[in-house]
């Protein structure tokens, strides 16, 4: 149940800043009304029993307590906390150096004061400055808690340190005497304290130890076999490993925070609480799959603090038994479009299309660069299939040799060469009957294996490498390539007629660079995921959306990994790794080069329409060099920005309209 709170305060300005900060600790669980203190006797707070103020020391609310006003109410005095951050910019001033402190009083001036020499800033030696305020003598610098309009006139240099927050000490009243003393133990309280320059050595030292407990306990608890979900007092989630997502079929950030009645019985959840005893339930998956649950109360002393619910595969179930043997040999596709993140107009025109194919049974080809989540797409469109049930098996063609390739996936009998285990081995296509089967970079597959595959698909039959008996299959072939297989085909490198039976359903997945706006989505996932927390400073997020990505998702997730090695709160440019540093940093003075590029393609096709190995052609006439690789990208970007369209077949690129006039534009600048 939703808790509501007052909040009075002498600035009306200040309203907005302090709500935005306890949203921010409490989300959904308060509601907040707000006043300022000579107009909160014409509010009537019937609801709020609690009432947090900025303004207990002011004379205003001196008078005001003495009315009836605060009749049966909690009053909570606001301290307030400088942000850590903003404060570094001090330490460059040398001893002695004098400065402004401006606030909205005279109170409020000399109580930031007081916290910055409690901070260790005694370098400075600060003046209290406030409206109506007389300046004695000139003084170059002024400090302000986002209070700069009241700086005086004559003053060469002001810092703004940002608003002040509201005091830790604070919120953990407030917290107690709401009864939600769980709030204390969620990461948007611990990333709102380590914003914080804490005055208190035992409480920082306190709440550190307190962090690295829940970060054991949250690491144990993904190390646990099974499915565990931790649930507070209000039935939230407050943490859970990825087993358990897995077999409820949800992403594990959608579980977090949510209210776990909506995967366990109300009931249930309710008898553990007034109980206080371990609960036996049952639920079902995404998949209808049936789940036994546990639920085990967490008690000290008489109290509840919450319970564990410990999930694994219902045993009654035959469909539920085959589950687990695929589980067991590592059978079974682990994601689904739910794990795909992205609010970009690429990546959710390509999920429904993904989710249009799954429902399918034809050959789906996954093309795209390297790290764009191939593999991630496959293991989607299985558990979205009517094959979900059935296993989901996957082999990397390129890894494996031509013969070791050929005896795994069409298996072999005993004795079919030297070294054939004794009594023969089942293959994988064998193994995956009924479900699906995804094959990797199967531009690496030797012409010998692409033949025997393709009756595989035509006929839907194997023989065992030395065996002489038909064995009829029911699989879904699921193909990815890192490489066009059309300019395979043409060197002979891959079999024409397997390429039509394997891409009936081609599908294309977009580079990250073509998805800048989920770059910073993608950041938060990965810290989720990884159990890792910083911030980043604009100019850091800049350079990262900016880069160009290479490596794609892959590499940004190696990217998140290392910025969580420096074990920051926030992340500076300077942080950031040496390749994102270099090519930002060198981009303007790439940038001429890169145009040129642009331009001359423009200018080539402008006079004629033409193929990538005519136009590379035309392009060394000019001295530029560019690889196969390196210009199939210049001809996406510029295709995606409007300026050429592709034709298929040999029909290659030709200008339009809007490029000829981006080609004006260039050679007349």
């Amino acid at each position: 149940m939703k808790k509501h709170i007052g909040l009075i305060t002498e600035n009306k300005s200040a309203i907005k800043e302090y709500v935005m900060q306890l949203n921010s600790v409490f989300g959904d669980t308060v509601s907040v009304s707000a006043s300022v203190v000579d107009e909160c006797i014409s509010y009537d707070f019937k609801k709020e029993t609690i009432l947090l103020t900025s303004a207990y020391s002011s004379a205003d609310f001196f008078e005001l307590k003495k009315t009836h006003f605060f009749k049966g109410k909690t009053i909570i005095p606001i301290n307030l906390s400088l942000k850590r951050k903003p404060l570094l910019r001090l330490n460059t001033y040398s001893k002695g150096t004098k400065a402004l402190l401006v606030n909205v009083s005279k109170l409020m001036a000399e109580e930031t004061i007081t916290q910055l020499y409690q901070a260790g800033y005694s370098n400075i030696e600060f003046i209290a400055y406030y409206p109506g305020c007389e300046l004695r003598e000139p003084v170059e610098l002024a400090v302000t808690p986002d209070e700069a309009e009241y700086v005086p006139e004559g003053v060469a240099e002001v810092i703004d340190i940002g608003p002040r927050q509201i005091d830790i000490m604070t919120i953990v009243e407030l917290a107690a005497k709401l009864n939600c003393e769980y709030i204390l133990e969620t990461n948007r309280f611990f990333s709102f304290f380590e914003r914080q320059m804490s005055t208190s050595t035992g409480f920082s030292i306190l709440m550190e130890q307190n962090q690295t407990f829940n970060q054991k306990l949250s690491t144990i608890i993904q190390m646990f076999n099974g499915g565990i979900i931790g649930i507070n007092p209000s039935y939230e989630v407050f943490d859970c490993n990825y087993t358990a997502a897995s077999m409820l079929g949800k992403k594990r950030s959608d579980i977090l925070s949510t209210n776990a009645s909506l995967f366990f019985s109300m009931s249930a959840l309710e008898k553990c609480r007034t109980q206080q005893v371990a609960v036996k339930t049952k639920t079902k998956a995404e998949n209808e799959r049936q789940l036994d649950v546990t639920l085990i109360p967490i008690i000290r002393g008489m109290r509840y603090f919450g319970a564990y619910a410990a999930i694994a595969y219902s045993t009654d179930e035959k469909k539920s038994k085959e589950a687990c043997s695929f589980d067991r040999k590592g059978h079974v596709a682990k994601y689904r479009f739910s794990d795909i993140c992205g609010n970009s107009r690429e990546i959710k025109q390509t999920i429904e299309l993904a989710k249009k194919m799954a429902r399918t049974d034809s050959s789906v080809l996954i093309t795209g660069e390297s790290g764009t989540g191939k593999e991630l797409f496959a293991h989607a469109i299985h558990n979205n299939s009517a094959r979900a049930e059935g296993p989901f098996i996957a082999i990397n063609c390129a890894a494996l040799p031509e013969n070791l390739l050929e005896s795994e996936l069409f298996g072999y009998d005993d004795g079919a060469f030297t070294g054939a285990r004794k009594g023969g081995k089942t293959g994988l296509l064998e193994l995956a009957n009924n479900g699906s089967v995804f094959l990797d970079e199967i531009e690496g597959m030797a012409p010998s294996t692409q033949l025997k595959l393709l009756r595989v698909i035509q006929e839907r039959e194997i023989m065992r490498i030395g065996g002489d008996r038909i064995i009829p299959i029911n699989v879904r072939i699921i193909s990815a390539s890192n490489q066009e297989l059309l300019p395979l085909i043409e060197t002979g490198g891959f079999r024409h007629d397997l390429f039509y039976r394997v891409s009936t359903l081609p599908l294309d997945l977009p580079p990250l660079r073509r998805r800048k706006e989920d770059i910073l989505i993608l950041i938060e996932e990965f810290k989720k995921d990884l159990n890792i927390v910083f911030t980043l400073t604009e100019e850091a997020k800049t350079m990262l959306i900016n880069y160009r990505w290479p490596g794609n998702i892959r590499e940004l997730r190696n990217c998140v990994e290392y910025l969580g090695c420096h074990s920051v709160p926030v992340i500076e440019a300077e942080n950031l790794p040496f390749t994102i540093r270099g090519e930002t940093s060198g981009k303007r003075a790439e940038c001429g080069r890169v145009h040129s590029i642009e331009t001359q393609i423009l200018a080539v096709l402008a006079e004629n329409s033409c193929g990538r190995k005519l136009l590379r052609e035309e392009l060394l006439k000019y001295g530029i060099t560019v690889t196969e690789g390196q210009l199939r990208g210049k001809l996406r970007e510029l295709k995606d920005m409007g300026f050429i369209v592709s034709e298929t077949g040999r029909g290659g690129s030709k200008i339009t309209d809007r490029g000829i006039e981006e080609y004006n534009k260039r050679i007349n600048i």
